[in-house]
């Protein structure tokens, strides 16, 4: 994991890529038994808060389309399209 996790900080591509990625990677791993949608948040908040970037926070609207989103990363694996919502749709930058 450890290791994962540092592939994609050294990727050369903006922030808030790398914050969704890890996010992706964090959720999708299931280290905890229960709260890991909401621990890989908060971790993606620290990369960007520790970069004066910004937050990502799912709005309440709109969290039956990121848990559809969710299943479809899990059972696919392609992140793309979860990727662009949490851009487009859950990310404030600062």
């Amino acid at each position: 994991m450890k290791e994962r996790l540092a592939e994609i900080m050294d990727v050369d591509t903006d922030v808030y890529t790398k914050a969704i990625q890890a996010l992706l990677f964090v959720t999708k791993k299931q280290l905890f038994i229960d709260g890991n949608k909401r621990t890989s948040v908060i971790f993606a908040n620290h990369i960007l808060i520790s970069h004066g970037a910004g937050l990502i926070a799912v709005p309440e609207e709109k969290g039956a389309e990121y848990k559809k989103l969710l299943i479809e990363y899990y059972e696919t694996d392609q992140s793309e399209e979860i990727a662009t919502f949490l851009r487009d749709e859950c990310l404030t930058k600062l």
